[in-house]
């Protein structure tokens, strides 16, 4: 029987165009681990990542081969609900995307989407996810603000919530603290430490230094192919690439 949030990727290609990005990529990530992909930029870290949820099939001329399984089934599959897919998949953006409602509304968004309005439950969903996500004694007492007045951090750890509160089974991060301040980053990081315990969380970065402190798998991609993949501390340690040694030590970037 297939784990839940078990994913792994097969023979997968992706082409814009003529222009072949993501080269025959075969992984399997672990679950309820941070795998953290580096590489340098352009080398396909983003459209690997944009691969997991189908976002790509939003207005991107973009053609993707091969397989990506989630709980067994095949995502690119014609009868696959994308919506399905992406209830499965938090993803958190570069720059955080709050709606353009109150604090409370954004959690409550995703589960009134799929049918949920009683009030005592949203209410108890709210507040949970918000802890999850490290952020509700900073707002408890203003859940009907507009959540355009928080900071940048707080937005960010808003759309954590927001995406916990449809009860994925992954998260996704594309260079998520990339927009932050170093107290908000560091915010961040401590929550996604928190959540691998229940979440299985693939994330983006181009901070050699943060991937250190969060992976515990890594996947090394230089121009479209996975060079390697391994537990963070022998990648960073002991690189059998040359390519992956190269990248780690700033000769190539």
């Amino acid at each position: 029987m297939e784990s839940r949030g078990r994913l792994s990727l097969k023979n997968l290609n992706v082409y814009y165009g003529k222009n072949h990005v993501l080269k025959n990529v075969n992984l399997e990530i672990p679950e309820k681990k941070i795998t953290v992909i580096i590489g340098p930029s352009g080398c396909g870290k983003t459209t690997l990542l944009k691969c997991l949820n189908r976002l790509l099939d939003e207005g991107e001329e973009a053609r993707v081969e091969g397989q990506i399984i989630v709980d067994g089934q095949d995502i690119y599959a014609p009868e696959i609900d994308v919506t399905l897919i992406r209830k499965k998949m938090g993803l958190l953006s570069q720059k955080p995307q709050v709606l353009p409602m109150s604090i409370y509304d954004n959690v409550a968004f995703g589960p009134r989407l799929f049918g949920l309005k009683h009030r005592p439950q949203l209410d108890q969903l709210v507040e949970k996810y918000l802890k999850l996500a490290g952020l509700w004694d900073e707002v408890k007492d203003r859940l009907h603000e507009p959540a355009s007045r928080l900071s940048i951090g707080q937005q960010q750890r808003l759309c954590l919530a927001r995406g916990l509160a449809v009860e994925p089974e992954i998260i996704l991060g594309d260079e998520p603290t990339s927009a932050l301040d170093p107290q908000s980053s560091r915010n961040v990081e401590q929550q996604l430490l928190r959540l691998k315990q229940d979440y299985t969380i693939v994330l983006v970065t181009h901070i050699l230094r943060q991937a250190r402190r969060l992976a515990d798998y890594v996947a090394f991609l230089y121009l479209g192919e996975l060079v390697e993949f391994g537990p963070a501390s022998e990648i960073f340690s002991n690189p059998k690439d040359p390519r992956t040694m190269a990248y780690i030590t700033g000769e190539i970037s």
